[in-house]
């Protein structure tokens, strides 16, 4: 029981680091360059639409920073 109890406590730590790098290193708007926390893209009117560059678009403009 104690060796499930030390897994289940690296596996959250090694999560909680995960998420970390991702959140400092966080997204870019491809089509305006802006460094943002989470992907901007949304829904409207039934098409996918970037709010930072205000134009619809065909596909997801984020991509992980480097």
């Amino acid at each position: 029981m104690r060796f499930i109890r030390t897994i289940a406590v690296w596996l959250l730590l090694a999560a909680s680091a995960s998420s970390a790098h991702l959140s400092e290193s966080g997204l870019i708007c491809t089509l305006t360059g802006k460094k943002i926390d989470a992907c901007c893209c949304q829904l409207k009117d039934g098409k996918l639409y970037c709010p930072l560059a205000k134009t619809y678009i065909d596909a997801c403009c984020c991509k992980a920073a480097d």
